[in-house]
């Protein structure tokens, strides 16, 4: 069940990209990002007001405000994806999205002391392989320029 909802959040996240992209192209990074969170906003609101859970929140003082940041980090990976997306090809944008998500969960694994098998460690290196390979193949091929790539 989890990985079929692991496997969905990774299309829905897709979409999501080239749907941003999209509107970034026809109104501008920042009004597609702001439009992008007016609209999250909008639905977690009406979810909430479904939920009548509007008052079932902790003292906000209590809570460390390291975790605010999750919302500025999220603006600002929304503002790359805007950004990047339109110049590199979806394939390349998804794989080092992935390919960063893996690292950085790698990472916080350790710092909050889960193991980190060597299994992990061979898993990306052959993801990072095949990405290699891949824009190799590209620039073979002629499908793109060293400068569509790389830019």
């Amino acid at each position: 069940m989890f990985f079929l909802v692991a496997f969905l959040t990774g299309v829905v996240i897709n979409i999501q990209l080239v749907c941003n992209s999209s509107l970034s192209k026809k109104i501008g990074l920042i009004n597609a990002t702001f439009i992008n969170f007016f609209v999250a906003f909008v639905v977690l609101f009406i979810y909430r007001a479904y939920k009548f859970d509007f008052y079932n929140f902790s003292n906000i003082s209590d809570i460390p405000f390291v975790f605010f940041s999750g919302g500025l980090l999220v603006i600002i990976i929304t503002l790359l994806a805007n950004f990047l997306i339109p110049k590199l090809p979806l394939i390349y944008s998804t794989i080092f999205t992935f390919l960063g998500q893996i690292i950085a969960s790698l990472i916080l694994d350790s710092i909050y002391g889960y193991n980190f098998p060597i299994s992990k460690l061979v898993g990306i290196s052959f993801i990072f392989t095949g990405i290699l390979y891949i824009i190799a193949y590209d620039y073979v091929e002629k499908r793109f320029s060293k400068e569509e790539i790389i830019r």
